[in-house]
């Protein structure tokens, strides 16, 4: 079989599953990695057979054989290398969120729609299979017309303080808030039209990173459907789980309850703890499997076969555009309305 030309920018935390997805994919030929730690870059590209490593993401860019890209930078920085990739005539793959600004999103989407190439945005909740059946469940109308949902998507400590280096320049907002909101979007084919939130801080600044502890926002929806988000950095190192994922919707004629953290489905005691691994995301080796490396081979799908991307730059900016609406109603203690 033919094989197609990827690229990865960025070897990070989540760049590293896009290794992995493209380093097993049978379709994709994994052509290089860049990170501007040029020592990672190669441990990556050697761990998942990439061609070729380089510190300066121009490179991958300027190679021919390289026909579509990922985008795992920090979350703030993915303007600059979207916009050029796009230029070069590249598709892209970029990780949620994609951006931190309205302004970015938007020269994001403007210059994919102005070189004519593909723009998908890595919500990989959208296949994650509680959140893929909860949304079939209400588009049958199985427990009425949706009225009230409850999300909590959270992670302890270690995720700011350890797992990210930039977290001073995000915080628990873009970095889970933007999968809650997007998938509740998805699953109510809805679109939100006025928020309240409030945020507070303390905690981590006293830990040494800079960035709000959590933030609280009650978003009213287009068709009456009212959601709370909860998103917090703070959660202890003692639990569980490094995340805190549940989702609630309530119906007209019934509900539905997800716990994507907690399930039980496999719980394991040792003499120093507890902990409830996480079966659905992928394992850190090489296997393709789980959840979040699906998302990608819905990429090289779009890419190599013409299918349906996952979820669009339009939807990108449209999360974006909540999440900085959320940022101003917490700013001003006043709702916003979008």
């Amino acid at each position: 079989m033919q094989q197609t030309g990827f690229g990865l920018i960025g070897a990070g935390l989540f760049g590293e599953r896009h290794a992995q997805a493209y380093g097993r994919h049978h379709a994709v030929e994994f052509v290089a990695v860049c990170d501007l730690n040029l020592e990672r870059a190669r441990e990556i590209a050697g761990r998942y057979g990439a061609g070729y490593a380089t510190a300066d993401y121009r490179e991958l860019l300027a190679d021919p054989r390289i026909r579509a890209l990922s985008v795992a930078l920090p979350d703030h920085l993915h303007r600059e290398v979207a916009v050029a990739a796009a230029a070069a005539g590249k598709d892209l793959l970029v990780e949620k969120p994609l951006a931190t600004t309205v302004e970015d999103a938007e020269a994001i989407v403007a210059a994919a729609e102005a070189a004519g190439v593909r723009l998908m945005v890595d919500f990989h909740n959208r296949v994650n299979p509680p959140m893929v059946a909860a949304r079939e469940a209400i588009r049958r109308g199985e427990i009425g017309r949706p009225s009230y949902v409850y999300a909590r998507l959270s992670n302890t400590t270690q995720v700011p303080l350890e797992l990210l280096r930039w977290a001073g320049k995000s915080s628990a907002l873009w970095f889970l808030a933007s999968h809650m909101v997007d998938v509740v979007r998805w699953m109510l084919a809805d679109e939100p039209t006025r928020v309240y939130a409030v945020r507070r801080d303390g905690v981590l600044r006293e830990l040494g990173v800079d960035t709000a502890d959590f933030h609280v926002a009650t978003l009213e929806f287009r068709g009456g459907a009212v959601a709370v988000f909860e998103h917090a950095w703070i959660l202890p190192r003692s639990h569980a789980t490094v995340k805190d994922l549940k989702l609630e919707i309530l119906g007209s004629k019934g509900s539905i309850n997800i716990d994507g953290s907690h399930n039980r489905t496999l719980e394991l005691y040792s003499a120093e703890r507890a902990a409830f691994p996480d079966l659905l995301a992928p394992p850190t080796g090489e296997h393709l499997t789980g959840f979040v490396l699906d998302s990608i081979s819905y990429f090289v799908d779009a890419v190599t076969l013409g299918a349906p991307l996952l979820a669009t730059g339009a939807d990108g900016l449209a999360v974006t555009k909540i999440l900085c609406a959320i940022e101003a109603s917490a700013a001003s203690g006043m709702p916003v309305a979008l």
